[in-house]
């Protein structure tokens, strides 16, 4: 390859306009002649500066609305820049959303010739590689039947077969990495890494920061709408997990400010830190190794006895991995000012590859009334060694006809399983 660019971001910006109309129908029909009509404006992107040599893989990383799918419609000429320019050297083939560029009418048969045409296939190249892409996709029996009726993890698995069969120059992808089981991850992983090797310009974005790391030695992380940061995929990572607390409480500052916050009996402050096993601050964590959460309250008026509860939650879905709070009873004492509250909390690591929030909170003793609570602080979890996808690790013993088998050591997700 040579050293040029494929992917060329100067000063681009992106801004949409929102209009809202007021609930009063006298009101609505004017709004329909153009007037009473209250417009917001909101930048996704702002000043996008950004290059991307041919043949380099990078990640686009942040929290949901830091305008990651953005940037990928952007570049994939979904959508034009508000400001500043947008050059990509060659073929691009967008994989940006579920079903983008199928028809729900259309069988998948037939989706796969019309979504092939449209990533620039000709049609004689669609007919050679039909087989191989129905046999990729592990759809066989579905193909007559209209793709409105499949799941989202089918529809995946046919958009990621045609996509990569198109031998683009850049291969743009949006949340595709996590399609199916474990054993088609892995084959979507080996895939990948051909297409890399024969040169392939390839911008993933994806929550799942394991992958990413195993898969792009470069990551963007975009923070309402701005980079912020551009370098190696692990320090990336690691300021992710800085940018998304200091974000958390901005919300929790803003909340408080417009009377959102709750209000606490006794007023406790409460703070917790993150610490591997000697005690020095971490925020990436082995699965196995352990997780040590201290936290320290102090109190602005007397609390009696009070409950201690914990919770690690994944990034970006709603309900814990873990929860847990001390017996009622269990711990006696009284706190006050002057008189904070120190405590530990050892958590057994069995969590896998991903983006966590820990939060603390303390009640009264009967747990009844909430006395403070720390604000949720971001950790990640790195699985390299562990043969396993989910949420934990359950430490499965198999058995097999009686025999105990046991899973590879020192396997790592997105490499080739054993034969």
């Amino acid at each position: 390859m040579t050293g040029s660019d494929a992917i060329t971001l100067t000063g681009v910006g992106k801004r949409y306009t929102q209009t809202e109309q007021r609930d009063d129908v006298l009101l609505r029909r004017l709004a329909r002649l153009g007037r009473n009509r209250d417009r917001t404006e909101r930048w996704a992107l702002r000043d996008v500066d950004l290059r991307v040599a041919q043949g380099e893989t990078i990640g686009v990383i942040g929290r949901n609305g830091s305008g990651k799918t953005t940037l990928l419609r952007l570049l994939s000429g979904v959508s034009g820049p508000t400001t500043g320019r947008v050059r990509v050297v060659g073929s691009i083939a967008p994989l940006i959303g579920i079903g983008v560029g199928f028809n729900n009418e259309l069988t998948g048969r037939e989706n796969v010739f019309t979504n092939g045409r449209l990533l620039g296939m000709s049609a004689a190249k669609v007919r050679r590689d039909y087989d191989s892409i129905v046999a990729f996709s592990e759809i066989e029996g579905f193909l007559d039947t209209p793709v409105k009726f499949y799941s989202s993890g089918m529809f995946l698995r046919l958009a990621f077969a045609v996509a990569i069969h198109t031998e683009p120059d850049v291969l743009v992808l949006d949340e595709i990495l996590a399609v199916g089981d474990l054993a088609f991850q892995l084959k979507c992983m080996d895939r990948m890494r051909e297409i890399q090797a024969a040169g392939t310009t390839i911008v993933i974005v994806t929550h799942n920061l394991h992958t990413l790391d195993r898969t792009a030695p470069r990551a963007v992380l975009l923070s309402r709408g701005q980079v912020v940061y551009d370098g190696p995929t692990e320090q990336a990572i690691g300021r992710m997990h800085e940018v998304m607390q200091q974000e958390s409480r901005d919300r929790s500052d803003l909340a408080l400010q417009e009377g959102g916050g709750a209000t606490f009996l006794g007023g406790a402050e409460v703070r917790l830190d993150l610490v591997d096993d000697a005690g020095v601050r971490q925020r990436t964590f082995a699965t196995g190794e352990p997780l040590v959460v201290r936290v320290e309250a102090t109190f602005d008026e007397e609390v009696r006895d009070p409950l201690l509860g914990i919770m690690v939650a994944p990034v970006g879905l709603g309900s814990p991995a873990y929860s847990t709070f001390t017996v009622p009873g269990a711990y006696s004492a009284v706190h006050g000012p002057g008189r904070p509250l120190e405590a530990e909390v050892r958590l057994d690591n069995r969590l896998l590859a991903g983006g966590y929030t820990v939060t603390v909170a303390l009640h009264d003793a009967d747990g009844e009334v909430m006395v403070g609570t720390t604000p949720a602080e971001s950790f990640y979890v790195s699985s390299f060694d562990v043969h396993a996808s989910g949420l934990v690790d359950l430490k499965a013993a198999i058995s097999i006809g009686g025999r105990e088998v046991e899973a590879p050591s020192g396997s790592r997700l997105g490499g080739t399983p054993p034969t």
